[in-house]
C-alpha cells in the first residue's frame, strides 16, 4: 500500500494511520455537536408578574381559547372568572361537591366533575353586554323587547350573507324584534372604513338602510368611485355627502363602534348580540330559538 506522498508503509502502520484518522473524524463531530448544542442553549428565566389572592384554597384552573378568561374552581364550589391579565371579574357558586374543572373553548359552558354526587354537569353561562344604541341605525319595532345589536364591516362576504337573514328574522318578529347596525371594519379591507363613514352620511340625509343594502349588494367592488356611485343611486345630496366623509366626527362615530364592540369580545365580523348575549348560531333557526327564548323570559 502507498501513502499520499507514495512511501510505502507496513499493513500495521497503515492500519495505525486509518484508526487515528477515524478517531479524529470522531473527535471533530463530538466537537461540532457539543458547539451545536451550545449555541441551542438557552437560560429559563422566570419572573412573578402578579400575585392574586383568592380568599380560598384552589382545586382546579381552566382557560378559555377564545378569549384566555381563566377560571379557577376554589374550594367549596365557588368559581372566580379572571381577565387574562389577571384582573377579577365575576364569582359565582356551582356547588362544594365539585372537584373538577373544564372550560368550552368558547366560554361559554363548564364541565363540572361532581364527587359528592358522582356526575358530570354542564353548566351554561353567557355575559350580558352593555350595548347603547347612541347613535346607531335601527331597523324594526321601536320598543320590540327583543335587540339585535349587529357589527358589520361593509367588505365582509359573511355579514353580507347575513342580511337576508336578518330580513327574515323581522318578518318573523315584527313587533317583538328589531336591529341595530355598528361598524366594525376590519383593516384587512381596504374600503370598509370609507363604506363605514359613507353610510353614516346617508344617514344623517334619512337614507342609512338603502346605502347599506346598496353597500352590502357590491361588497366586492367597493373602492372610492364605487361608494360614491352608490351614493348617487340612493339619491343622496352628494354636496352635503362629500362634506360628510371627510367630517372627523363621522369617523370618530366608527371609532367609537368598534371601541365598543371590542370591549364586548368582538373579534371579527359579522358579530351578533341578542339583548346584549352574543349569538353564535346566525341561522334563521338560531335566531329563532334565541328569540322565543327571550320572549319566554319576558312573559314570565
Amino acid at each position: 500500500m502507498r501513502c499520499r506522498a507514495g512511501r510505502r508503509v507496513s499493513k500495521p502502520e497503515h492500519e495505525r494511520v486509518s484508526i487515528m484518522t477515524e478517531v479524529r473524524r470522531i473527535m471533530v463531530f463530538l466537537f461540532a455537536l457539543l458547539l451545536t448544542t451550545s449555541l441551542a442553549y438557552a437560560e429559563l428565566e422566570k419572573n412573578m408578574v402578579k400575585r392574586q389572592p383568592l380568599g380560598k384554597t384552589p382545586v382546579d384552573i381552566a382557560q378559555s381559547v377564545s378569549d384566555g378568561r381563566l377560571f379557577v374552581l376554589l374550594q367549596g364550589g365557588d368559581v372566580q372568572i379572571f381577565s387574562p391579565d389577571g384582573q377579577k371579574q365575576e364569582r359565582f357558586n356551582v356547588g362544594s361537591g365539585v372537584t373538577s374543572l373544564q372550560v368550552s373553548p368558547d366560554g361559554q359552558r363548564l364541565y363540572l366533575g361532581n364527587a359528592k354526587s358522582n356526575e358530570l354537569q354542564f353548566v351554561e353561562i353567557s355575559y350580558v353586554q352593555q350595548l347603547p344604541v347612541n347613535n346607531s341605525a335601527v331597523k324594526g319595532a321601536k320598543n320590540a323587547p327583543v335587540t339585535i345589536t349587529v357589527f358589520d364591516d361593509f367588505q365582509c362576504p359573511y355579514c353580507a350573507r347575513l342580511v337576508p337573514t336578518l330580513e327574515q328574522v323581522l318578518a318573523a318578529y315584527p313587533t317583538q324584534g328589531r336591529v341595530e347596525y355598528k361598524h366594525f371594519p376590519l383593516s384587512m379591507h381596504k374600503f370598509a372604513e370609507q363604506a363605514a363613514i359613507a353610510s353614516i352620511a346617508a344617514r344623517n340625509q334619512g337614507k342609512f338602510w338603502p346605502m347599506h343594502d346598496l353597500l352590502f349588494a357590491n361588497y366586492n367592488k367597493l373602492n372610492d368611485a364605487k361608494i360614491r356611485e352608490l351614493a348617487e343611486t340612493v339619491g343622496l345630496d352628494m354636496a352635503r355627502f362629500d362634506k360628510d366623509l371627510v367630517n372627523p366626527a363621522l369617523k370618530q362615530e366608527v371609532a367609537a363602534d368598534m371601541q365598543l364592540g371590542a370591549k364586548a369580545g368582538v373579534r371579527g365580523t359579522p358579530a351578533v348580540y341578542l339583548n346584549g348575549v352574543s349569538l353564535k348560531d346566525r341561522s334563521i333557526n338560531g335566531f329563532k330559538k334565541s328569540i322565543d327564548a327571550e320572549l319566554k323570559k319576558a312573559a314570565q
